[in-house]
């Protein structure tokens, strides 16, 4: 447990300024055998360790501890714990007391609303950090379309970045409402900003309508059964991008599925009318020891006919 606390209280001391939110730990990575099933959020003064496997209450109490009088010299902060083994994946303390918890946190000076407790996510995917910069990064004066948008974090980057226009499009009305909520927060103008209940794979027709676009970001959910399955979906996103993007169009496509490797994913992208660009780098407190797995954000451009 030593190392799991000094690698989160380094990673936390490393946050940069304008942002008091991100991924400190990443078991998943395998770099520190023993907590392969745990990952650490740090957001805005809540240490949140989701647990992928069940860990006994002397452990929950003693990390707390421990990770509270190690970060204190920082900042102060609270511990949570996420059971992502139970299905509901409750939030709670080193008591095992149920949490629910509103917050903002800021990443890259922008800020995002989070809700902690009540379901699986709450809000915000720290692990996307370096998808949003590139984002903004690359959007001045385009238009963007930003599918499975969730709470449309990429959409208050790219306004951020400059965007003339960014179309969000996903099934959740309550995660487009949150999204709405997040522009909000960065007093960024909705006139701009488009917000679309759809079943993507079900509404193109209504999609092209707000086109073409000149930049896509497509990150469907990993485990989601029922709304999006990798092998048989990605490819007919891929074919229906043609027709409704400009040319030279940049598209980021995105996958977090831990078994899928990166030359998989590319060979199911593969197209006469996208080529691959690079791989946007993840954070470093994600780095796998398999680096073909893990979270895949890949730089695709649209080939000039």
């Amino acid at each position: 447990m030593i190392e799991l606390i000094e690698q989160v209280r380094r990673n936390v001391m490393q946050l940069e300024s304008g942002s008091d939110a991100a991924r400190v730990f990443h078991g998943r990575g395998k770099s520190l055998p023993g907590f392969e099933n745990i990952t650490v959020e740090y957001l805005s003064g809540t240490l949140l360790v989701i647990l992928f496997g069940e860990r006994p209450d002397t452990w929950l109490q003693e990390f707390s501890k421990k990770a509270i009088d190690a970060l204190n010299t920082l900042r102060n902060v609270e511990v949570f714990f996420q059971a992502r083994y139970i299905k509901s994946a409750p939030v709670f303390n080193a008591l095992r007391e149920s949490v629910e918890l509103e917050k903002v946190i800021n990443e890259n000076h922008l800020k995002y609303q989070l809700h902690l407790g009540g379901s699986q996510n709450y809000g915000f995917f720290t692990d996307m950090a370096n998808g949003r910069k590139w984002v903004a990064d690359h959007c001045s004066n385009r238009r963007v379309l930003n599918l499975f948008s969730y709470t449309c974090s990429f959409s208050v980057a790219a306004i951020a970045g400059g965007a003339e226009r960014v179309t969000n499009i996903d099934m959740s009305s309550a995660a487009l409402s949150v999204g709405r909520k997040n522009h909000q927060l960065n007093h960024q103008e909705l006139h701009n900003v488009l917000f679309q209940k759809l079943n993507i794979l079900k509404s193109w027709g209504r999609i092209k309508k707000f086109g073409p676009y000149d930049l896509v970001i497509v990150d469907p959910p990993s485990f989601q059964k029922g709304s999006f399955s990798f092998s048989k979906d990605y490819q007919k996103i891929v074919s229906r991008l043609v027709e409704m993007t400009s040319p030279d169009a940049d598209i980021l496509f995105c996958l977090n599925d831990p078994l899928v490797t990166v030359e998989a994913f590319m060979l199911l992208l593969e197209s006469e009318q996208f080529e691959f660009v690079s791989r946007i780098e993840n954070p470093e407190v994600m780095k796998e020891v398999q680096e073909n797995l893990g979270l895949k954000v890949l730089h695709y451009k649209k080939v000039s006919s």
